[in-house]
């Protein structure tokens, strides 16, 4: 029995589990198991782009093959991500999150074809300017001085995808640095012209997240892939955002920077190099400049002396200036004003306030709006309060220096969500290969710093947001498409509240997207202070025209001074029809009358009682050569009427009994939908699902 007993014990002392933190695999909330956690997150994201994948079989059959071949990497990946300790060399490991990496990437490459292929059009201006500017400097003239309106047509750019000022004109300049379309030279040099830009930004994200790959330390690697394949980036990158032309440049920008004081040779030029071209792309990362310059003065001034510091640098600013210069130095030595003038157009042009930043809160709600440059005060106020606590908390706040310029573009009039998360996967990148902070060397006066610069912060808001719009505005009525169910007319009461005279110019929001500026057709030009005005606008195009099923609001732009006003949110109605039966599968025979009752239903599906309200039901043929009117009796309508109008009962249904008695063209169905009619406007919304009935003798 003692024997025994021992024997349990050793097995009980064998399978009993080791003490917290023995190996790093103990605890299952200890650094075993966070590293495992990444790499399963990374494994289900290979995942995922087998099933974005499967989505496009039907163009073509070859993508079976890859639909497996990922789907079953992702789930083996799983399974590596999950082996005990020490099963797998730190080599191997390192290869499995490689394969990680490249798996997303030949999935990101494959999706970003049949997006291309299903959606040809470029779908920004930025875009097509870039590839544009291109083609114009491979035949050696200079874009700066050439307009880009031709590069709408070429590449079929949607008018809601163009930048507008306040006016409602669009923006035809070149508005970027030169390096923004010189890196599409190459490819555009062999003659690859179809997409070019795309693809380009495409392959820069990938080589962005490469990149990222290598600056990060083994255990965070696979975090790479996470973020490549994060819809916020993979939709941009294929929707004409080029700002990913910069991403590898900044984020091996980013790797290390602090080390630039104490770093010589060839090393110490990477950061204000890459530094300078990420800045010859676009000038989001000229607003990182200044907070890494500042830490590389505090780092070298901390080992050294300030003057020492300041040496430093300016040395990086050098390098980084120079480096900035080379690609724009042609068109700068050919004409200094027209490139400044096309580089500077993002700050100085008077282009109309969007994005997900501060200032939705003026183009949704009747908050502020009066005065635009006050959210471009509040930007600056921003910049200025964030490099102060930058500088009075540092080394607190170093991490984060990559992204505080976020927080700046937040405020900013223009701030659309490309902006505010760009910065990113730099940010990553700084924040974990940076030395880490010292807490106790922050200035001990940095809480009266961070004090005064939040509350300059919430007065530069409160500016912004409590200088009233000039104009009240409010929708009398719209005219529709119909069957369309769009609206492509309206007419508006317009009342100016302000001392000053008003020269509006109306547009669309849908949602967070603003549509072209509509037709004035009606209305005085100028409004004079608090006088009021009956505007009728019209839809330039069919991108312009807002669904009526959806909410939207019209926005009035001022241009001097800058003001935005807007209407409430405009929404046809809640309601919409419902057939039951949904379909009818089998063929009714001629002369055999069948009931469908027409239900009226919520955005949720749920019944409305609602009796006496009229519901039209329509009936026509759709053709291969074209429509033809159909010859259905629908209740006691006669031979083809549409539409024919029944009234709900108490529980919110209405009743049509059809029969067809005549022999139906080439034996085509006939198709029946139901629809609303608005009271007072009389254009018809909440049309139901179509209904296709076959007939038999």
């Amino acid at each position: 029995m003692p024997g025994r007993l021992a024997g349990l014990r050793g097995v009980v002392a064998t399978s009993a589990p080791p003490a917290s933190g023995s190996h790093g695999e103990a605890d299952a909330d200890g650094p075993g198991w966070t590293e495992r956690a990444l790499r399963t997150l990374a494994a289900v994201f290979v995942l995922t782009w087998s099933f974005r994948l499967s989505g496009y079989l039907t163009f073509g059959t070859w993508l079976a093959v890859p639909v497996v071949v990922i789907g079953l990497s992702g789930l083996l990946a799983i399974v590596a991500a999950w082996l005990p300790a020490g099963t797998l060399t730190g080599r191997r490991q390192r290869q499995i999150d490689l394969f990680v990496l490249v798996a997303v990437i030949v999935g990101l490459a494959i999706w970003s074809y049949f997006q291309i292929y299903n959606a040809p059009d470029y779908g920004t201006d930025e875009i097509a300017f870039d590839q544009y500017a291109a083609q114009l400097a491979l035949h050696g003239i200079n874009p700066y001085l050439h307009s880009m309106a031709a590069a709408f047509p070429l590449f079929h750019v949607s008018p809601n995808g163009y930048t507008f000022l306040l006016n409602g004109q669009p923006v035809t300049k070149l508005s970027y640095p030169a390096l923004a379309f010189e890196e599409y030279l190459p490819l555009l040099a062999m003659g690859i012209t179809t997409q070019a830009a795309v693809w380009i930004d495409v392959a820069s994200w990938a080589l962005g997240a490469a990149v990222l790959y290598a600056v990060l330390p083994r255990k965070l690697a696979p975090l790479a892939a996470v973020v490549v394949s994060l819809d916020v980036f993979t939709g941009y990158a294929v929707g004409g955002v080029t700002d990913f032309l910069f991403m590898p440049l900044l984020i091996g920008a980013a790797a290390g920077w602090d080390r630039f004081a104490w770093t010589r040779g060839p090393a110490a030029w990477r950061g204000p190099v890459l530094m300078g071209l990420a800045m010859a792309v676009k000038q989001t990362p000229w607003l990182v400049v200044p907070f890494v310059v500042a830490g590389i003065v505090l780092e070298s001034r901390r080992l050294r002396d300030w003057a020492q510091g300041l040496r430093d640098g300016l040395r990086y600013v050098a390098i980084t200036t120079v480096a900035f210069l080379i690609p724009n130095l042609p068109y700068l030595l050919n004409s200094p004003r027209g490139w400044l003038s096309g580089v500077l157009t993002p700050i100085t042009a008077q282009t109309v306030p969007a994005g997900q930043g501060l200032v939705s809160l003026s183009l949704s709600l009747p908050i502020g709006g009066g005065s635009l440059q006050d959210y471009s005060y509040a930007a600056a106020v921003a910049f200025v309060a964030l490099l102060a606590c930058y500088l009075a908390a540092y080394p607190v706040l170093k991490p984060a220096a990559f992204l505080l310029p976020s927080i700046v573009l937040f405020f900013a009039t223009r701030s659309f969500g490309s902006y505010l998360v760009m910065l990113i996967p730099a940010a990553v990148a700084a924040a974990v290969t940076t030395q880490r902070p010292q807490l106790v060397a922050s200035w001990r006066h940095w809480k009266w710093v961070v004090s005064g610069a939040a509350a300059s912060c919430v007065l530069a808001v409160l500016a912004a947001l409590t200088t009233p719009s000039p104009l009240a505005m409010s929708i009398r009525s719209v005219r529709t498409t119909g069957q369309l169910a769009t609206v492509d007319q309206m007419t508006m009461s317009v009342t100016n509240n302000s001392d000053r005279r008003v020269r509006p110019s109306f547009t669309i929001e849908d949602g967070m997207s603003m549509t072209a500026f509509w037709r004035q057709v009606h209305g005085p030009g100028t409004l004079g202070p608090h006088q009021e005005g009956q505007y009728t606008i019209q839809a330039p195009s069919y991108f312009a025209m807002p669904s009526i099923g959806n909410g939207f609001q019209v926005l009035a732009f001022s241009h001097a001074p800058p003001t935005v006003s807007r209407t409430g949110a405009y929404v046809a109605s809640v309601w919409r029809v419902v057939l039951q039966p949904s379909a009818i599968n089998q063929p009714v025979a001629r002369g055999q009358t069948f009931t469908v009752h027409a239900q009226i239903v919520d955005r949720l599906d749920q019944p409305v009682r609602a009796a006496n309200v009229p519901v039209y039901l329509g009936q026509v043929i759709y053709g291969q050569g074209g429509t033809v009117n159909s010859e259905a009796f629908v209740n006691s309508g006669y031979s083809g009427q549409t539409p024919v109008h029944a009234l709900t009962n108490a529980r919110g249904i209405a009743t049509f009994r059809i029969i067809l008695r005549s022999r139906l063209p080439a034996n085509n169905p006939i198709y029946f939908e139901a629809n609303l009619v608005k009271s007072g406007s009389a254009y018809p919304y909440g049309y139901s699902p179509i209904l296709a009935v076959r007939f038999r003798k």
